[in-house]
Order: structure tokens, then C-alpha cells, then sequence
């Protein structure tokens, strides 16, 4: 056998195996009905799965415009648990207005007897209570400012002439006052020769101080609540006719003050 023949006959032996291999590999094509129903399933999955995102984004949507909305009807289902409530509106408490001072607050030329003429405006007082006078200037009695200044009116006599005006304090001020200047009177402020704590008389109102500062004169004060009624006044009877008479006058000033 030659060379040529060799060849040809391992070519011939080849293309017979690769034919009987290709005979035992049969490929067989699926029934037509089964490709249908397998589609058809993959569509209604689709569809489903579409269908439960569309109402899941719907309920969402829902959700948040009942959460938003500002008022809702009657006849509206309660709200979901996590809906805002508005905080209760806090109103302030009412404020305290200071007491007035009027001129029925104030003596009466009837309450300093005969002779007394009515009394007459005389401007405000802005400084506090004994704050210019020898108490004040030394440092002994640091008396608190009224909230607002103090209406002054003006007496006078034969010879004579009397001073009024009524202080209006912050709340609780006007009793630390009244101790602390009593305090500082038992001491002369300094001055005990001068500066003398006198008896003082009881009358309708809270408390009251009588003392003098040097020679004829004498200073009234009584407290009603957070008012303080100062007076002076530059001659009082000698001996008894004067203490009689001061007594007198700081009941009357009580009175007045107190709406008594």
C-alpha cells in the first residue's frame, strides 16, 4: 500500500466515526403547547409582580398626603398613631398692675384740724423715702426706689406747713423697707443726738414709724400692703399737745391710705 492509499482510507475511517457519533446525540425539539404555557406563566408573573409594586407605591402615596393634610372632614377615618398633634398653647399669667394713688389716698385739711388749708400739688418726689436726709447721706438706711415717682401735696398753716406723698413699691419691698429703717432709726443713722425713734401709735393700717430728725419737726410713715404714706411736718405743740397730735394725724393718714 502506498502512501496516498494510507490516507485515504484513515479520511474514509474519520468522517465514518464522526457520522456514527452524530447518530447517537439526538436533539429533539420541545412541543410547541409546552413553549406557550411556559410563557404564558412568565407573563402573569410579570404582570403580578407589576400589580403588588403599583399598590404598594399607591399606599405610600396615601399615607403621606393623610400624614400632611392639615384638617380632615368629619366623617374621615382617625389618623395613623404617628400624625402630629399641636403642643397646648401656653397663655402667660396675668400680670399684677401696681396700686393707684389718688388724692383721696392723701390727708384732708379737716384731718390736721382748724387752720389747715386743703392741700395743694406740689410736683413728684423722685428719690426715695429718707434717701436725702442724714439716715441716707450716711449709709445707715439704703431704702429701695418706688416703681414710680411720688405724688407730693403741700399743707399749710399759720405759721406752719406739712408735707405728704405716697410710695408705691414692688411687691415685698415695702415691709424689708419699713424694718430696715426702723433698724436704722433705733441707731440715730449716726446721729442720736439728732435722729430720734419715737413711739409710734397703732392705727388701721399695717405699721407706722414716727420720729424726728432735730428740733420742732416730725416724720410719719405708714406702710399699707405695698404703699408707704411720708409726711413731715416742721412744728408740733410743745409736750403733750404735740404727741396727742401727731398721733393723731398718723391714724388720720392710715385712714386715707387704707380707704377707711
Amino acid at each position: 500500500m502506498t502512501i496516498d492509499d494510507t490516507t485515504g482510507y484513515q479520511t474514509d475511517a474519520l468522517q465514518a466515526g464522526l457520522h456514527a457519533r452524530a447518530d447517537l446525540v439526538t436533539i429533539s425539539r420541545p412541543p410547541i403547547a409546552e413553549v406557550r404555557q411556559g410563557a404564558q406563566k412568565r407573563r402573569k408573573r410579570r404582570r403580578l409582580v407589576q400589580g403588588l409594586s403599583g399598590v404598594t407605591a399607591t399606599c405610600a402615596v396615601v399615607a403621606g398626603v393623610i400624614a400632611l393634610s392639615p384638617s380632615r372632614g368629619a366623617d374621615s377615618s382617625p389618623g395613623p398613631a404617628t400624625s402630629f398633634t399641636p403642643a397646648p398653647t401656653h397663655t402667660s399669667a396675668p400680670t399684677t398692675s401696681a396700686p393707684t394713688t389718688s388724692i383721696a389716698n392723701y390727708l384732708q385739711a379737716s384731718d390736721l384740724g382748724p387752720g389747715w388749708h386743703a392741700p395743694v400739688g406740689a410736683g413728684t418726689r423722685p428719690a426715695p423715702i429718707l434717701g436725702s436726709s442724714q439716715c441716707g447721706l450716711s449709709g445707715a438706711f439704703k431704702p429701695p426706689m418706688p416703681i414710680k415717682p411720688a405724688p407730693n401735696y403741700s399743707y399749710t398753716a399759720s405759721g406752719n406747713s406739712m408735707l405728704e406723698a405716697v410710695y408705691t413699691y414692688a411687691p415685698g419691698n415695702a415691709p424689708t423697707m419699713m424694718a430696715d429703717a426702723r433698724t436704722a432709726l433705733k441707731t440715730g443713722c449716726g446721729r442720736p443726738q439728732e435722729i430720734k425713734l419715737l413711739d409710734s401709735p397703732p392705727t388701721v393700717a399695717d405699721e407706722a414709724i414716727v420720729f424726728t430728725v432735730g428740733g420742732d419737726s416730725r416724720n410719719i410713715l405708714v406702710r399699707s400692703g405695698d404703699r408707704v404714706a411720708s409726711a413731715v411736718v416742721s412744728l408740733i405743740p410743745a409736750g403733750q399737745a404735740g404727741t396727742t397730735w401727731i398721733d393723731t394725724v398718723a391714724q388720720r393718714m392710715a385712714t386715707r391710705l387704707t380707704g377707711g
